[in-house]
C-alpha cells in the first residue's frame, strides 16, 4: 500500500471532518469487502475476527456482541454505537443495537469502519466504548455483480447488485443478500454444580438472514445533492444458547425473530471548496421477538420477550474553515425521538399451552434528544495540530450532558505521527432500566448516565513496504448501572454503583515484499470492577494474530494462512451459582485462496479451524463450558460482475 493509498483509506467514521489514517483523533479500524470475503466472515462482526483489543463474543439466542478493550460481561451488548449508512440503530429499550439488528448481510455491504474507544463526542450516548459504521454500496457505480457461496453443514448464501443511471446525473441501486446454516449440531457439557449429572446441551444453531437496500442519488457538483435510501431486513436464528444454565439447565437454547425496515433522505449542498451543508431525515422501526427456554419447577417453559420501537431523526451539518486561524470546523445539530411501543412477556409450555402474557413496564416509553456537535481540527506549527470539541445533549427523561474531546497529534514526517488522545464518553439508562421488569428489577427513574474516561498514546508509521501502529491505553468508568438487591424491599433495582477500570496495549504491524505480505497484531488487557476488586475474566487478557500471504500467477491469485491465538479467560463470569473455569487458549488455523479467473469472475475458497481444534469461547450469561467455536468448515464463492 502506498503512501498515497494509506491517506485514501476512508476513516469518515471518526470525524466530521476530512481526515486520514494520520490525522484523525480515534484509534479506527476499516474493513473492505475484498478482506472479508478472503477471510471468510459470514456476518458483520465477524469481519473484525483479530482486531487488537476487540473482542467478537456470542451473547444469546443468535447474535454476537462487541466487548472493546476489556469490560466483556453480561451486558455487553450496550455501549458500542452501531450506525447504517449514517443512521443510529441504537434502540430505546435496551440501548443496544447489537441485540436487535444480528446479521445485516455482508452482501450488501462496501465497507465497515470501527472506532475503538468512547465517541461521545460525535455519536452521544450511543459510543460508551466504541463505534461500527456500516456502510452500504453507492448507487453511483453503475454495474451489476451477482455471487453464491454453499458450505460445509448446509451454509448457504447468495448476493446480488445492480446499479445504473438515469436522466441526468442521477443513479439508482438494488442490493440483496440472503445467508443461513442448518443444522450444527455443537455440543456444550460440563459437570453438575455439586458433582450431580453432568449438565450438556446440544445446539444445532440454524440461522436465515435477508437483507436489501434501495437507494437513489441525484445532482452535481454545482447545486443541492439528493439522496435517499429503503432497507429492509429479517433475521431468524433457533437453537443457539440462550439464557445460561442457571435459568435454563439442560434447556439453555434460545432464538431470535428480528424484522427491520428503515427509510432516510437528505440533500447536501457544496458552497466552496471547504463549506458545504448536510441535512438528513430518517427513521426505523424494528420488531423483536427473542426466545428462550426456563428451567422452573413444574419443568421447562418457553418465554418469548416481545418488543416493537422506532427512532426519528433530523440532522444537519455544516462545514467551512477559518484560514487565518489555520484551522476547519464542523457544527451539526440534531433531534431525535425513540418510542418503545410495546415490550410484553409471554410463556408458554413446549407443547405450545399459553401460560401467561404480561405488559413489560417499559411499554409506551418516549425520549427526545435534542443535540449540538462542534469539531475543531487547527494547524499549530509545522508539525502538530490539534482536534477538539464536544458534543451537547439535552434529554427528555434525565437533563443534559456534556462529552469533551481533545486530540494532539505530532506528524515529524508525512509517513508518521504520535497521538495523545483524550476522550470521555457516556450512556443515558435504557427504558429497561429506567423502568424495570415486573416481579423481578425494579426501575429507577432516578438513574444517572454511566460517564468513561480514556486516555490513549497511538504512534502510527507508514513505510513504503512496512506499516505499524502501536496504542497504551487507560479508561476509568463511574456510575455504571448495576443491578443491586434492597433487602429492605426483598427485590432487586437497578443503581448506579458501579466504577471500572482497564488499561492495556495493542500492536499490529504489515509487512511487504515482492509477492509476500505478512501482518500481525496483538493485545494484552486487563480490566476489573474496582468497587469489588472483582477482574472481567470473560475478556481474553492476551491475544496474538499472525497470517502471512502470497500472490500467485502474476497477482491473479492469492494465497494465505492465518493463526489466531487468545487465552486467560473463564467460561462464565464470576457471581453464578456455577463456579467459573478457565477455558484452554483458543487457537483457529485459517486457509483461504482468491482467484481471479477473468476480469468479470473471481472464485474463493475458505477453510476455516483448518486443525479441527475444539476451541470454547466465554458465555456472558454463564452457559457453562463456554461456547463450542465452529469445528472444521469450508466455503466455497463465485462472484461474477458484469
Amino acid at each position: 500500500m502506498s503512501l498515497e493509498d494509506l491517506g485514501n483509506i476512508d476513516v469518515s467514521a471518526s470525524s466530521l471532518l476530512p481526515s486520514t489514517l494520520l490525522s484523525t483523533a480515534s484509534s479506527i479500524r476499516t474493513v473492505s469487502r475484498g478482506e472479508w470475503e478472503r477471510n471468510g466472515a459470514r456476518r458483520p462482526l465477524e469481519a473484525f475476527d483479530g482486531t487488537p483489543g476487540v473482542f467478537v463474543m456470542p451473547h444469546s439466542n443468535g447474535n454476537q456482541v462487541l466487548a472493546i478493550r476489556g469490560y466483556a460481561r453480561l451486558t455487553s451488548f450496550t455501549g458500542v454505537a452501531v450506525t447504517l449508512d449514517g443512521v443510529p440503530l441504537t434502540d430505546l429499550y435496551r440501548s443496544s443495537p447489537q441485540y436487535n439488528f444480528p446479521g445485516i448481510n455482508l452482501g450488501v455491504m462496501s465497507q465497515m469502519q470501527l472506532i475503538q474507544g468512547p465517541g461521545s463526542a460525535l455519536y452521544g450516548s450511543d459510543a460508551f466504548h466504541g463505534v461500527l459504521a456500516l456502510r452500504t454500496a453507492e448507487s453511483d457505480e453503475p454495474g451489476q455483480q451477482v455471487a453464491a457461496t454453499a458450505g460445509s453443514k448446509g451454509y448457504v448464501e447468495a448476493a446480488a447488485r445492480h446499479a445504473q443511471a438515469f436522466g441526468e446525473d442521477s443513479h439508482w441501486s438494488l442490493a440483496f443478500s440472503a445467508n443461513g446454516q442448518g443444522d450444527q449440531t455443537r455440543t456444550a457439557s460440563r459437570p453438575g454444580p455439586t458433582g450431580s449429572t453432568p449438565i450438556s446441551v446440544m445446539r444445532e444453531n440454524r440461522f436465515l438472514a435477508q437483507t436489501a437496500v434501495l437507494k437513489v442519488s441525484s445532482g452535481d457538483g454545482a447545486g443541492w445533492k439528493f439522496s435517499g435510501g429503503l432497507y429492509l431486513h429479517r433475521y431468524g436464528a433457533d437453537n443457539f444458547q440462550g439464557l445460561g444454565s442457571r435459568l435454563a439447565g439442560a434447556q439453555d437454547l434460545g432464538g431470535l425473530d428480528t424484522r427491520f425496515a428503515m427509510l432516510q433522505a437528505g440533500f447536501k449542498k457544496q458552497y466552496s471548496d471547504q463549506g458545504s451543508l448536510d441535512l438528513k431525515a430518517y427513521g426505523w422501526r424494528v420488531d423483536n421477538d427473542l426466545a428462550g427456554r426456563l428451567q422452573l419447577p413444574t419443568g421447562p417453559v418457553q418465554r418469548d420477550l416481545y418488543s416493537r420501537q422506532d427512532r426519528l431523526g433530523l440532522q444537519a451539518i455544516y462545514r467551512d474553515a477559518a484560514p487565518g486561524w489555520r484551522t476547519e470546523w464542523a457544527l451539526a445539530l440534531a433531534t431525535e425521538q425513540l418510542n418503545v411501543r410495546d415490550v410484553h412477556v409471554v410463556m408458554h409450555t413446549l407443547t405450545g399451552a399459553l401460560l401467561s402474557d404480561k405488559p413489560n413496564a417499559a411499554s409506551d416509553a418516549r425520549r427526545n434528544v435534542h443535540s449540538a456537535t462542534l469539531e475543531l481540527n487547527s494547524r499549530l506549527g509545522r508539525h502538530w495540530s490539534a482536534v477538539y470539541g464536544g458534543r451537547v445533549d439535552q434529554y427528555s427523561d434525565f437533563g443534559r450532558h456534556a462529552s469533551p474531546r481533545l486530540g494532539l497529534i505530532y506528524r515529524p514526517h508525512d509517513d508518521a505521527a504520535l497521538k495523545l488522545l483524550y476522550g470521555q464518553a457516556f450512556r443515558a439508562p435504557s427504558a429497561a432500566e429506567r423502568n424495570g421488569t415486573a416481579n423481578t428489577v425494579l426501575g429507577n427513574p432516578d438513574l444517572k448516565p454511566e460517564v468513561i474516561d480514556s486516555v490513549e498514546l497511538v504512534a502510527i508509521q507508514h513505510l513504503s513496504t512496512l506499516h505499524w501502529q502501536a496504542s497504551l491505553f487507560k479508561t476509568a468508568w463511574r456510575d455504571g448501572i448495576a443491578i443491586v438487591f434492597r433487602p429492605e424491599m426483598r427485590i432487586n433495582q437497578f443503581q448506579n454503583v458501579e466504577r471500572n477500570r482497564a488499561h492495556g496495549a495493542t500492536a499490529s504491524v504489515t509487512w511487504h515484499h515482492n509477492d509476500w505480505q505478512v501482518e500481525a497484531g496483538g493485545a494484552w488487557v486487563a480490566s476489573r470492577n474496582a468497587s469489588t476488586g472483582a477482574p472481567y475474566s470473560i475478556y481474553p487478557q492476551r491475544s496474538v494474530n499472525v497470517s502471512v500471504a502470497r500472490s500467485l500467477f502474476d497477482g491473479i491469485a492469492r494465497i494465505s494462512l492465518a493463526q489466531r491465538w487468545m487465552n486467560g479467560f473463564n467460561d462464565i463470569p464470576a457471581g453464578d451459582v456455577f463456579a467459573p473455569e478457565r477455558l484452554p487458549t483458543y487457537g483457529r488455523l485459517d486457509l483461504s485462496y482468491r482467484h481471479a479467473v477473468s476480469r468479470s469472475l473471481t472464485l474463493t475458497a475458505v477453510v476455516r479451524n483448518l486443525l479441527d481444534r475444539d476451541s470454547r469461547v466465554p458465555s456472558p450469561l454463564g452457559s457453562v463450558g463456554g461456547i463450542p467455536d465452529d469445528r472444521i468448515n469450508a466455503t466455497v464463492r463465485a462472484a461474477w460482475s458484469f
